[in-house]
């Protein structure tokens, strides 16, 4: 779902900051350089940066990309693509039609492979390219963006598009690399950070997993045990656990235990815990004053799922056209800030000595007992 939307899910970002004597004038050098151009009949794909209120508008008339502070626009990408029923099919009959030419034949494996690829060729020039975008918002200011999708390869055709364009390269903002590129970590927490997960490691992201399902796990813990009230800048959060908590054995992501978290089920979850499980994912609910917020957050602790915010009135007016989605932003940094709160607090505890003699007992204690919120309180 789009950024913007009543249920959004995104992945986020650090971005490096941009070297210009002009910011706001090299953005616009390097969206317009970079903007979407339609393909002609011999691409197969193209792609391109599009108006945020339009992505079928690549023009960014009078600096639309820039509100408040922020960077928003569209990354569009055209493809064209052919069904494999579609291509099987043409293929069946140019099989057939060698047949009827050579007496009955059949085409060995490579003239086959060749009429496969002359088919895909022919078709694919005959075939409508099909649009998908996602929205993209950069606050250079606070050197993060957040990029409209969870998909692996529109991801990986956004970052390959913008990094050509930008000589500037965004860091994936999972477990280790939003630690250390967005916390106030000591140095002595680095250090052990950096022991744990190694950032040059090709396979970082499945490697650290393990921090992620602590961090659910914790949060858990400290919304049972110890209240789930928290400062996050200036304000008192109050986080809860949601509707829905999914358990995994280490290592093996594909055998999934799905668990609804009202009171009387949470015994359900607890006992996956005790028979080796981790946290996977959960659905969390966080008060804010007067704000509510559901979101889904995973072991990767990357993208931030069907993100639901206050609702918002549904027109602004023309003297702020810009309203609805700087009220839009606020939510989102209100969010962020409960995020980071939470965050630096459990890597506080995990990166020092007492994890292994304290707090590992005491959460091993909450899982073995079962205590509610009404429980004794342990300290953590």
């Amino acid at each position: 779902m789009a950024i913007t939307s009543s249920s959004a899910t995104f992945t986020r970002f650090f971005t490096p900051y941009l070297e210009a004597e002009d910011f706001w004038s090299l953005v616009d050098e390097k969206l317009r350089g970079g903007a979407f151009t339609e393909p002609d009949d011999s691409q197969v794909e193209a792609a391109g940066f599009a108006s945020w209120e339009d992505f079928f508008d690549p023009n960014f008339s009078y600096g639309s990309y820039r509100k408040g502070e922020y960077v928003a626009f569209n990354f569009r990408l055209d493809q064209k693509k052919v069904p494999g029923m579609v291509l099987n099919k043409f293929v069946r009959q140019s099989v057939q039609k060698f047949r009827d030419e050579n007496d009955g034949k059949w085409p060995n494996r490579i003239e086959k492979q060749q009429m496969r690829e002359s088919m895909q060729e022919y078709l694919l020039s005959r075939a409508f390219p099909q649009p998908c975008t996602s929205e993209v918002v950069w606050n250079p200011a606070r050197n993060w963006m957040i990029l409209g999708t969870a998909s692996s390869k529109m991801m990986e055709a956004f970052l390959e598009y913008f990094e050509r364009q930008f000589q500037l390269y965004p860091v994936p903002l999972y477990h280790a690399p939003w630690a250390f590129n967005l916390l106030q970590l000591t140095p002595g927490q680095k250090d052990v950070l950096g022991s744990l997960v190694s950032l040059k490691s090709p396979t970082v992201l499945n490697d650290g997993r393990f921090l992620g399902s602590e961090f659910l796990t914790w949060m858990w813990f400290f919304i049972e045990r110890l209240g789930g009230s928290i400062q996050a800048g200036d304000k008192i959060a109050n986080v809860h656990l949601g509707d829905r908590m999914v358990l995994v054995l280490p290592g093996d992501r594909k055998e999934r235990v799905v668990c609804t978290t009202q009171a009387n089920f949470l015994h359900e979850a607890r006992t996956g815990l005790r028979q080796g499980k981790v946290v996977d994912e959960a659905q969390l609910f966080f008060i804010i004053g007067e704000n509510e917020y559901f979101l889904t957050l995973d072991s990767s602790l990357w993208s931030l799922k069907g993100l639901k915010t206050p609702r918002q009135l549904p027109d602004y007016g023309r003297e702020d056209p810009d309203g609805r989605f700087l009220e839009k932003m606020y939510f989102i940094e209100e969010v962020f800030s409960v995020l980071d709160a939470l965050f630096t607090r459990f890597l506080a505890e995990r990166l020092t000595p007492g994890w292994e003699s304290d707090s590992l007992v005491q959460l091993q204690k909450w899982i073995d007992r079962g205590d509610g919120p009404e429980g004794p309180a342990a300290k953590i």
